[in-house]
């Protein structure tokens, strides 16, 4: 900006100076001529009044040199009617040439006088000649030489050389001080004060164009921020692990989990993916999502397992997208053994029926043996059918259908009712059942709400597994307690109890501790998967505690109504 002023100031004094110079020269050149105009005219006519008045003989003019006398810095020319010189002050008028066809003389004999103007390129001198006619015929003529304007102008020109190069200098030193002058309050205002200064009134637009692009400015930073903040929040709240690399592998960004997953304690932000990813295969597909190529894989990590996308992200680089599937693998390994267990189960009954059957359709049994083959039948079809009540009661628990709406459930009374269903159990295998309510003075009525269905279910379960896993003349202790707003629910017994090996996976579908006798007593294996997931849709927990040989006791902590 100071340059411009300066060359801008240095501009204008030399074209103010130069045109200047011109106009006084132009004006003072047509002052002078006018001036000199004016002095011969006023000579010429002088001349003619003597001439007229006197009656001068041109013989006495020649003779007496009146003119060369007076007339020193004055041309005077005395031309007879055919144009002849008869006399001229500055040059011998025999050497000069006839004047006849000169402008001014022409002019003189039509019109009395005449005057002409005649510029020579030589000398680069302008003369001004002025005619008169006297009373004698003759004609006088006056002429005058001055320099011509552009002589004028170059004769002038060192003075207006040298008032430039002043003028340049003082602009200079005076654009330095105006240009700081006028700068400064520009470099003084500050942009992040809030209200922009305005030390010029031609600066208001200016201003008021930089504080509405300021606020704009503001408002898509804010938003950014806030878009930023929430893209933020997001990656740092997934339980998946990501991370976003540019072209060249190196990371822009990890959130939490990924480094988690990897073991790492400190930010990878701005370091290559080789620092965070050691697997060939991992690398492989990375660089493959870098050069455009989508991608995924499994991988093994700290015991647990993780399915890894790679997918290209245009102008960006790509982006890497952990998803933790290990329990989606164990429920894949649970659905896998489940379908066999199943299978295994349904085989069996099916197996011993079928063959029962064969027997009878081919009258290989004999009468007296007809009656228990039809019983075996009887029995194994109601241990199918049982099994597959359990499985389908089990898929549905699954699915999270209950079957029916949630209501008040008086535990007691259901407790009562399944132990009502399984007393004939109990009774041929010598087992005494007992149902105890602590905590709640009306010990018939302790609320919880529940499913009904699903609460009968749960304590047939828990009651028919004590009863069967239970030595003979053993007891079965029902225990329903209310306390600081929970209630709880214990069937003990005093059976075999489960070993401490076998305790962690008692509540798994299908398995046994002792499988023979599971047999035995008619099992299905499925009696406390659906008493755990029977919780879990009530939310409740379930604790188990058992020695082997001394017995088990079961408890399912509910909240009460």
């Amino acid at each position: 900006m100071k340059k411009r002023i300066y060359r801008s100031m240095a501009l204008l004094a030399v074209t103010s100076l130069t045109l200047v110079s011109g106009a006084l020269s132009l004006i003072f050149y047509y002052q002078f001529s006018s001036y000199l105009q004016s002095d011969v005219k006023r000579r010429a006519r002088a001349i003619k009044i003597v001439f007229d008045t006197n009656q001068f003989d041109i013989n006495s003019v020649i003779s007496n040199g009146i003119f060369s006398a007076t007339m020193e810095d004055t041309r005077v020319s005395i031309i007879s009617q055919d144009g002849t010189v008869l006399y001229d002050n500055a040059v011998s008028a025999a050497s000069l040439e006839n004047h006849a066809d000169r402008e001014e003389v022409r002019a003189a004999r039509t019109s009395g006088f005449g005057e002409s103007r005649r510029f020579s390129d030589t000398l680069r001198q302008e003369t001004y000649y002025y005619a008169v006619e006297l009373s004698n015929g003759y004609i006088a003529r006056v002429a005058k030489t001055t320099d011509s304007f552009l002589a004028l102008f170059e004769r002038a020109l060192p003075a207006v050389l040298g008032a430039l190069i002043c003028a340049v200098v003082v602009c200079y030193i005076a654009a330095g001080s105006l240009t700081n002058r006028i700068v400064k309050p520009l470099n003084n205002a500050r942009l992040d004060d809030g209200q922009i200064p305005v030390p010029y009134d031609e600066l208001t637009p200016f201003v008021r164009a930089i504080e509405k692009q300021r606020k704009q400015i503001a408002d898509q930073m804010e938003a950014l921020q806030e878009r930023s903040d929430s893209i933020n929040a997001v990656m740092e709240n997934m339980s998946e692990g990501a991370a976003l690399l540019d072209p060249h592998g190196t990371i822009l960004s990890a959130n939490k989990s990924v480094l988690r997953i990897f073991g790492v304690d400190t930010p990878m932000e701005g370091k290559n993916i080789l620092e965070l990813l050691r697997d060939i295969t991992l690398l492989e597909y990375t660089r493959s999502a870098l050069a455009g190529a989508r991608g995924e894989t499994d991988m093994e990590r700290a015991g647990r397992d993780y399915r890894v996308y790679f997918s290209p992200v245009t102008d960006v680089g790509a982006v890497l997208l952990f998803l933790d599937t290990t329990e989606k693998m164990k429920a894949e390994k649970l659905r896998r053994e489940f379908s066999a267990n199943v299978s295994h189960e349904l085989k069996t009954p099916l197996t011993s029926i079928s063959g029962y059957a064969e027997l009878l359709d081919s009258g290989m049994v004999q009468e007296r043996d007809k009656a228990a083959c039809i019983r075996k039948i009887k029995d194994e079809s109601g241990r199918l059918i049982t099994l597959v009540e359990d499985i389908m009661l089990l898929s549905r628990l699954d699915e999270g259908k209950s079957g029916e709406a949630f209501t008040d459930v008086n535990l007691v009374a259901s407790a009562r009712e399944s132990v009502e269903r399984l007393t004939q159990e109990a009774v041929e295998l010598g087992v005494s059942i007992t149902v105890r309510c602590v905590g709640n003075g009306d010990s018939d009525h302790i609320m919880v709400r529940a499913s009904r269905s699903m609460i009968a279910e749960l304590f047939f379960n828990l009651i028919g597994n004590a009863i069967k896993y239970n030595k003979p003349c053993g007891a079965v202790t029902v225990e329903v307690t209310q306390s600081d707003g929970l209630v709880t629910v214990s069937v003990s017994d005093t059976g075999i109890g489960i070993p401490k090996e076998a305790q962690s996976r008692v509540f798994e579908r299908f398995y046994r501790v002792d499988k023979s006798h599971s047999k035995k007593t008619g099992g299905t294996g499925l009696g406390l998967a659906i008493v755990k997931h029977i919780a879990a849709v009530h939310n409740a927990e379930i604790t188990l505690d058992s020695d082997e040989g001394e017995g088990t006791k079961i408890t399912v902590c509910f909240k009460s109504v």
